[in-house]
């Protein structure tokens, strides 16, 4: 019997376990990708078979009946549409649907999630048995010329090495990965990663991560990795999070290098991942990059305006280059908006940080007013820039805070000040 009869055999004998299926949407697979279309666009979605991790068969709030596929994103694909019957045989067939479990549920009038089918990855980490304790200094690459790469190292400089690869992630971000496993400290990862995406690649790269898998799939790998970092760190650096019925989490402190361990569970809201998620954050300081010596030595103030202490700029300099120490030459405590005619600046400061722009690249400013609800609400002074439609909040405060100094400001600078159409903090 060919693949297609018996695809049709299973869903002749079970069409009468499956629900009505009605003209609300249409499911169907075209080239090895499931396409479901639904009025009004609900539900609508485009999945490729084989990027599939897992499937659920879900009973809402609402009694609606829905098939749950997880390709890195989250699609529901309603029972009663047309063409579902055929599209869920084909999948169990491909790909060994539990059909017991579904067909248990999926015309439940009880709120229900029951997992059908789960990809299976082979086991990509590796504990060993003899300690290494150089988690503060980096990681190297199991190259067949061992490469140590310091957590230092900038996306720059990374992104020379020659055991870097670079792809696009699900969700569309720039992420490398590297040709070979790493070690870090008694661990080795076979598949082992960073974003970036920053937006300023003069810094140390920020995060790396893993999707660790041992050979069930289970929370395993979360245990066994804990046991082994539990034994290499010292518990002064050992910072126990949580072990829930819905996640577990535990982290670990290396010179302010920040490794993590969390396994996701079923619960309401979360979907068991099968994996632990393994990441390291670089939460280290890096106090030359908020250095503008240049600027610092022939800053000139020519006027400025003070605004109230509360309001406050951002302070991410590891990822927006724009972010310095607040000028000394700066008497005051309270935060200013101030220009220099001399070298052609504007620039901006709260007690500690400041961003400063070219005169001649800001088009305007815009107040923007977002009002409490169910959120506590604020405002944000904006610079819209010249040639550019994209926005960069530079200073932000209490709702309103900003429209009392609008003429002020605009007296001070030249240059327009809009206020934009409130909404709520929902």
């Amino acid at each position: 019997m060919s693949f297609l009869k018996r695809i049709f055999s299973k869903a002749e004998l079970k069409i009468n376990r499956f629900p009505k299926e009605s003209s609300d949407g249409k499911i169907e697979i075209i080239n090895n990708e499931i396409i479901c279309t639904g009025q009004h666009n609900m539900h609508s979605c485009r999945v490729n078979i084989d990027d599939l991790q897992y499937a659920y068969i879900i009973i809402n709030s609402n009694k609606e009946s829905l098939l749950f596929l997880f390709d890195f994103h989250q699609n529901y694909l309603p029972t009663n549409f047309s063409g579902f019957s055929q599209v869920y045989c084909n999948l169990s067939e491909r790909l060994g649907f539990d059909d017991k479990a579904f067909f248990d549920n999926v015309n439940s009038q009880v709120q229900t999630k029951k997992e059908v089918w789960r990809k299976r990855h082979p086991a990509n980490f590796k504990p060993l048995e003899t300690s290494n304790t150089d988690y503060e200094l980096g990681f190297e690459i199991l190259s067949p010329t061992k490469d140590f790469i310091n957590w230092d190292t900038t996306y720059d400089e990374l992104k020379k090495n020659l055991n870097v690869i670079f792809e696009e992630s699900p969700y569309g971000q720039k992420i490398s990965k590297f040709k070979y496993p790493i070690r870090i400290g008694s661990l080795i990862i076979e598949d082992f990663s960073s974003y970036f995406d920053n937006s300023r690649t003069d810094v140390p790269v920020l995060h790396f991560y893993s999707h660790c898998f041992d050979s069930t799939n289970s929370d395993k790998s979360y245990y066994e990795i804990k046991k082994l970092l539990c034994r290499d760190f010292p518990k002064e650096n050992q910072f126990f999070g949580y072990e829930r019925k819905d996640q577990n989490s535990i982290s670990f402190k290396a010179n302010d290098m920040l490794i993590s361990l969390v396994y996701t569970y079923d619960s309401d809201w979360k979907f068991d991942r099968g994996y632990t998620s393994f990441s390291v954050k670089n939460q280290r300081e890096y106090p030359k990059l908020l250095v503008d010596g240049n600027y610092q030595s022939n800053i000139e103030i020519t006027s400025f305006l003070e605004l109230p202490i509360k309001i406050a700029i951002s302070s991410d300099y590891k990822r927006n280059m724009r972010v310095k120490r607040r000028p000394d030459i700066l008497n005051s405590d309270k935060p200013i908006v101030w220009i220099d005619d001399k070298n052609s600046k504007i620039g901006f400061a709260d007690q500690t940080y400041c961003q400063i722009f070219e005169k001649n690249e800001i088009k305007q400013f815009t107040i923007q007013n977002i009002l409490p609800a169910k959120g506590s609400g604020g405002a944000y002074l904006m610079v819209n820039f010249v040639g550019n439609s994209m926005s960069h909040a530079v200073l932000s405060g209490e709702c309103k805070v900003f429209d009392y100094y609008k003429e002020k400001l605009n007296k001070l600078t030249g240059l327009e000040v809009k206020i934009a159409p409130e909404y709520h903090n929902c």
